[in-house]
């Protein structure tokens, strides 16, 4: 047979050269479909023994081993088409035909082998084996099928008696076996135990009791922790995996609808009772109440109220509470909120008026009990609290009569308490206190005029101890003048005064005498200080005692004193003198600088020292400084001072980027120079495009350009352009420049000599330089236009 293949192989690589284009339809040699069964024994396989131990089985026992009856179905098929023949052979359904049960629950699909080891021959004439193909543990696929063999042999002979056959096949298992098993072990477990806690869910179901009312906040909390636990036991994928819509041993799918469904209606209990509560527990404390127990009543007010904060009657008793038991504040607080803010039905709403006109009747009650008490403070609290209380509920109507005789009077006692306490704490010499209460006791009577007629016996009480203040600053004084220490005695005095004039006082029949008395020595004092200044030459302190001095002695009446008088003449001298030495020494100093500022040629500064120096001596006037020497130093150095002011003028300009009135001030710095003769002095002077070409500022060397060239110097301008491009002037502004003076040449020309050779004459000024190519072009183009 091999002979006769080797024959077959020769014979097509003959004949491959006329062949390799040939097409053929296919033709069917053999095909073959047959079903088959494989019994694997966990007592012959170590794979499914691990399996099956994995489900509780052992081999040790009988009862213990387990035997798989798998099926499948082997499709073989050899076709030929032209010369090749194609080997096709597969199985699929690869399926455990019986059920493999543990805890109820199958377990075939997870030992469903997944693995196939054969061998498969391709048979010749007389079913001789011509190939052999080994197939080893090749994997079969969920849906249970696997190719086992799928090739093609070249062919050129007319045999059409090929045959197939599978041996040795063998059934394995894998890793996705073992993981099948554990999955749907561990899925089997979870299902039992949701039994299980399903069970106990629905014990614990048994203790929601939505009757217990003292406790209901807390049986809530119980059913949503078990609607919790029970939304965790619902596993879509546990039952799609375990296909419980099928098989439901324990009928775990339909127990836990129903325990669903229980406690829905348990919530929907509990949601009722919870709506009952305050109006359960609000009838619990009025039978307290009514009974007496208000302490258990008030317990279930509020109880009531927790269930709901809204519900009015709860309020209303305990306003009710409160106001029996004395809590005035609470239950007006209550109370105002009921009327004001709640939705009451109407029954409520009047016994909430009611309350309300009783405890507005109480404030005043207490407040007329307080005042019989000489409480007068506390008793216009009590006033206070009725009216405001009473005005902050829109709907109830006040009755101001009730309190205004009661604040009349509570005010007018507080009035007089602090009139007491006044002459109290005056008697007992405490003068700082009485003036504190008095000055109460006056800004009160003026803060309730309606009630209090007159502030006058506050005033008086003032005026007393302000009195007996003004006795002891003139004691203090008296007592500081014979220790000579006058200062102190004169702000005594002083404070003294001021006091009588403040308040009208009785003034002591002496007072202005020992004012004099302690101001002459005071002013002395004075003097002497600015004698000092001035003879330190510190004149501005000097001036200032000097006007203070002055001040003093008509405050005081010593204006006609003699010594007083002829001292202050003497202070004043001695300032005047030193002003006249300062002048003198300011002059002398501003001249010899100009002096030396002009033999350094610095005329301009030195014409400003003689400014100063003819200044020194005119502002002090009454010192007869003689000032020709600087006036006639002046007049010679004013041409070249005046020279150098022009020139500093024209360096601000270019600072302030004022160009064109740069020029011109330089320009006029230029013929001052001329007219005026600077040159004498030693002065050089550059001319301006000589200035330009040397400095650094671009924008005045582009100023000075333009004006050269409008001015016909037409050399000047292209050396200061020739200038701008050593100093780097941006090529924008220097095609700029170009442009303008190229266009001023051109037209001074062509207004010279129209017929002129515009090409020559603007060579004759560019020479070929690159750097002025904007310029020639420039300078033709305008040229051309003009003529």
């Amino acid at each position: 047979m091999k002979a006769h293949l080797l024959s077959f192989f020769i014979v097509s690589l003959l004949f491959w050269g006329g062949q390799a284009g040939a097409q053929s339809s296919s033709k069917v040699l053999y095909e073959q479909t047959k079903q088959e069964t494989i019994s694997i024994s966990s007592f012959a396989n170590p794979d499914l023994n691990a399996l099956a131990q994995q489900l509780g089985r052992d081999n040790h026992h009988r009862s213990g081993k387990l035997v798989l009856p798998v099926e499948f179905e082997q499709q073989e098929k050899i076709t030929r088409t032209g010369d090749q023949v194609a080997v096709n052979v597969s199985v699929r359904h690869v399926r455990v035909r019986e059920q493999v049960l543990f805890r109820e629950f199958d377990f075939s699909d997870a030992l469903t082998p997944t693995v196939i080891t054969a061998k498969v021959q391709l048979l010749g004439r007389e079913d001789k084996v011509l190939q052999t193909f080994d197939i080893s543990n090749k994997s079969i696929s969920e849906d249970g099928s696997t190719v086992l063999v799928q090739t093609s042999v070249k062919d050129t002979s007319d045999f059409a008696g090929y045959k197939l056959k599978v041996v040795e096949k063998k059934l394995g298992f894998s890793a996705s076996n073992d993981g099948a098993v554990r999955n749907r072990l561990n899925l089997v477990n979870r299902y039992y135990e949701a039994d299980a806690r399903l069970a106990q869910l629905s014990r614990d179901l048994q203790a929601v009791n939505p009757n217990d009312i003292d406790h209901l906040a807390l049986h809530g909390d119980r059913l949503k922790l078990l609607e919790r636990d029970l939304a965790l036991l619902d596993d879509n994928r546990m039952e799609r995996e375990l296909g419980l819509r099928r098989h439901d041993p324990v009928q775990l799918q339909r127990r836990m609808q129903d325990l669903e469904l229980r406690m829905r209606e348990r919530r929907i209990a509990l949601d009722q009772m919870w709506a009952r509560l305050p109006e359960i527990f609000y009838n619990r404390g009025l039978e307290m109440a009514m009974n007496g127990n208000a302490r258990a009543g008030r317990e279930f007010f509020e109880r009531s109220l927790q269930a709901n904060p809204a519900f009015a009657p709860a309020h209303l008793q305990l306003a009710r509470l409160d106001f029996k038991a004395g809590y005035l504040k609470e239950a007006s607080k209550r109370t105002r909120d009921l009327l004001n803010r709640m939705q009451v039905d109407p029954e409520t709403y009047r016994f909430g008026q009611e309350l309300a006109l009783d405890i507005q009747n109480e404030y005043v009650f207490n407040g007329e009990q307080l005042n019989n008490q000489g409480k007068y403070r506390q008793a216009l609290e009590q006033f206070e609290e009725a009216q405001d209380f009473c005005r902050g509920i829109s709907s109830l109507r006040c009755r101001p009569e009730l309190w205004e005789k009661g604040v009349e009077f509570a005010k007018n006692g507080i009035y007089d308490d602090l009139l007491q306490d006044g002459r109290q704490a005056l008697d007992q010499k405490n003068l700082n206190q009485a003036e504190k209460l008095a000055r109460e006791a006056q800004q009160y009577a003026r803060n309730n005029k309606t009630a209090i007629d007159s502030d006058a016996a506050a005033t008086n009480l003032l005026r007393d101890v302000q009195q007996q203040v003004y006795a002891g600053y003139m004691a203090d004084g008296r007592k500081a003048l014979q220790t000579k220490q006058y200062a102190a005695a004169l702000m005594a005095f002083e404070k003294g005064k001021s006091l009588v004039s403040d308040f009208g006082l009785a003034t002591q029949p002496d007072a202005e005498k020992l004012l004099r008395q302690a101001a002459r020595p005071v002013i002395l004092e004075k003097i002497a200080q600015g004698q000092l200044q001035a003879n330190a030459n510190k004149l501005p302190q000097a001036r200032s005692i000097s006007a203070e001095v002055t001040n003093l002695q008509i405050r005081y009446g010593l204006v006609n004193d003699k010594e007083l008088d002829g001292k202050f003449r003497a202070l004043n001298q001695g300032i005047f003198s030193q002003e006249c030495a300062n002048a003198q020494a300011s002059y002398d100093q501003h001249y010899q600088r100009s002096l030396q500022l002009s033999a350094e040629r610095k005329f301009a500064q030195a014409a400003a020292e003689l400014d100063q120096a003819i200044a020194a001596a005119k502002d002090n006037g009454g010192c007869a400084i003689p000032s020709a020497t600087a006036e006639v130093e002046l007049a010679r150095i004013d041409a070249p001072a005046h020279y150098q002011e022009l020139l500093q003028k024209a360096n601000a300009l270019i600072g302030q980027n004022n160009m064109p009135e740069a020029v011109k001030v330089y320009q006029e710095a230029s013929r001052h120079y001329e007219t005026a003769a600077v040159a004498r002095f030693g002065l050089e002077h550059a001319s301006l495009l000589a200035f330009a070409v040397t400095h650094e500022n671009k924008t005045f060397v582009a100023e000075v350009a333009r004006h050269a060239a409008a001015n016909g110097d037409a050399t000047g301008a292209l050396e200061l352009v020739k200038r701008l491009v050593t100093l780097k002037y941006t090529k924008y502004n220097l095609n700029q420049l170009q442009e303008q003076i190229g266009q001023l040449l051109a037209t001074r020309d062509a207004q010279a000599n129209p017929k002129g050779d515009y090409k020559q004459l603007a060579n004759t000024y560019t020479g070929g330089n690159k750097d002025l190519k904007t310029l020639n072009k420039a300078y033709q183009k305008q040229f051309k236009k003009l003529t």
